[in-house]
């Protein structure tokens, strides 16, 4: 009762009484922060969800808010942001309060195209509340009412500005430290506020241009053909080509899903060497594989989670600001029903839930092929005297594994670190992946993924090389395993090119690469899960 008395009636005509003065200014803040403490100690003990919109999410055509009460914004062209326009103001608390929502309450008592997601998270019994325009993302700082580390679950809606470096460094601690980030973006070329950027390029900025660790989450944005209406950069479809495993996503507590519609959109490419849970649980119709082409995708990282998607049209509810071009998607689609409904929700509810931490940690896992014989040697960290199973897990393409050995954990009464070995008489006649699978009395865990090749080295083939200077600066490495990466360096160690490898070969363009490699000899490392080959690169002048 206090925090509603104060926040809409009280402190604006509290402050109002020293509207001429510098006192005011100062007074004006100080009551703020002062109504959303109130606020957070209201809703102590309840499943906090904040949905961001600093990253103009109401620029051009879009509205992924909540509720916005005013709409007088302008994002710019130099990704800033000023009022005085026309565009979706999104406050911090959402009106009328949440207290007053039940379960018939109809979405358009808030005015934006999330709206219908964030009753359905009120319903649940969560909390939400939005990260206004000038707001800050932070994680760990005191000073911010609305830090991260006050929330459980994150959600941001096709960002259209970059992140910036403090930013990107509070996300990723974020989630590693037990946050749910929920990653929206679309199709590539879709600039609402004309910056030059897209959701799908920032995304992928922060996954690889982080300063903590390269492709945390697993995950790459497509960004081929922007505006052309194809796959996987730019498509719109609806598939059915769900995983048939069971997953909190697509066959979670809100119901399950058959069926995600696309109205443009990007699909995604995993890579299970830099985050080994990432799982996509829908693909595009012109998907055959595991790693590309998803569409939906839930991983772990650290203690936390992350949910991505490409498309934001499904959770659309085809309301909000006047001028935004909204569609009915999110509920009630005459082409999939509540089917998003459900993801969505499901999605939400997993990266809310917390998981219980298995207490074991992988030091490191290795394997040696030799005298026809594969030995598989790691260290694990164990604690508290559990009981732990390992499982040997081995893989032909790096997607699908299988269990091939099993070895019994030692129980150990204080925290230590033991070592492990399985042996197999098997020879190794192609590539081929290992990790360890622990289950501790249910809770899994896993190591990261160990490489073992024929005579522990590749047949790769690099055509043409040596690469003339004067041609179109084009050649094709053949005979590595889908997921390698691939950089370029010169013998000094500067890169100048890196791409993951989504099948058996890869075509490389150095046109694209920003400073001219002059003639000389230069490295083709091919990194494949804990082993790097290196390949020499001849350019001409």
């Amino acid at each position: 009762m206090i925090v509603k008395f104060l926040c809409p009636t009280f402190l604006p005509n509290f402050v109002g009484l020293f509207s001429n003065t510098k006192k005011a200014f100062t007074m004006k803040y100080l009551f703020i922060n002062f109504a959303i403490l109130l606020i957070s100690i209201q809703s102590y003990g309840q499943i906090k969800i904040l949905f961001d919109a600093t990253k103009a999410e109401t620029a051009g055509s879009a509205n992924w808010v909540i509720d916005a009460d005013q709409n007088n914004l302008n994002w710019t062209k130099t990704s800033t942001v000023t009022t005085g326009g026309s565009k979706a103001n999104a406050q911090i608390l959402p009106t009328p309060d949440q207290s007053t929502i039940t379960s018939t309450t109809v979405e358009t008592t808030w005015t934006g195209a999330l709206s219908s997601w964030g009753i359905d998270c009120v319903n649940k019994g969560y909390h939400v509340e939005s990260l206004p325009y000038n707001g800050k993302i932070t994680y760990g700082d005191n000073t911010n009412a609305q830090d991260l580390s006050n929330y459980k679950v994150y959600i941001i809606t096709e960002p259209n500005i970059y992140f910036k470096a403090a930013e990107k460094t509070a996300l990723i601690n974020f989630v590693k430290n037990g946050g749910g980030l929920f990653i929206i973006s679309d199709h590539a070329g879709a600039d609402r506020n004309n910056d030059g950027s897209d959701s799908p390029t920032i995304w992928n900025d922060l996954f690889t241009n982080n300063g903590i660790v390269s492709n945390p989450f697993g995950i790459k944005f497509d960004t081929t053909n922007p505006n052309s209406n194809k796959y996987p950069g730019d498509f719109s479809e609806t598939t059915t080509n769900f995983t048939t495993a069971a997953n909190p996503i697509t066959k979670g507590a809100y119901g399950t899903a058959t069926k995600l519609k696309y109205s443009n959109g990007s699909s995604m490419v995993l890579d299970t060497f830099a985050n080994p849970t990432v799982k996509g649980v829908v693909f595009a119709k012109e998907s055959t594989s595991k790693i590309n082409g998803a569409m939906f995708v839930y991983a772990k990282y650290g203690k936390g989670k992350i949910v991505a998607t490409g498309d934001s049209s499904p959770c659309d509810d085809g309301t909000g600001a006047s001028g935004a071009s909204l569609y009915v998607s999110y509920a009630n689609d005459p082409a999939v029903a509540n089917n998003h409904r459900y993801l969505f929700m499901n999605a939400t509810i997993w990266l809310a839930t917390t998981d219980t931490v298995v207490p074991i940690k992988f030091i490191s896992n290795v394997t040696k092929n030799q005298n026809n014989q594969t030995s598989i040697t790691w260290k694990a960290s164990q604690s508290n005297g559990q009981s732990v199973n390992y499982e040997v897990e081995r893989s032909v393409n790096g997607v699908d594994f299988n269990v091939v050995g099993t070895i019994t954990g030692k129980n150990l009464e204080n925290s230590s670190i033991e070592n492990y070995q399985w042996e197999t008489n098997e020879t190794v006649t192609t590539t081929t992946y290992y990790r360890i699978k622990a289950n501790e009395n249910g809770n899994i865990s896993y190591s990261q993924v160990a490489t073992l090749s024929p005579n522990n080295k590749q047949k790769i083939t690099i055509f043409p090389n040596p690469l003339s200077n004067n041609s179109d600066r084009k050649f094709t490495i053949s005979g590595i395993t889908n997921g390698s990466v691939i950089t370029i360096t010169d013998l000094k160690g500067a890169k100048y090119y890196q791409n993951i490898a989504t099948g058996v070969s890869i075509s490389c363009d150095l046109n694209a690469v920003k400073n001219k490699m002059a003639a000389g000899v230069y490295l083709i490392n091919i990194k494949n899960g804990d082993s790097i080959q290196t390949e020499k690169l001849m350019v001409g002048k």
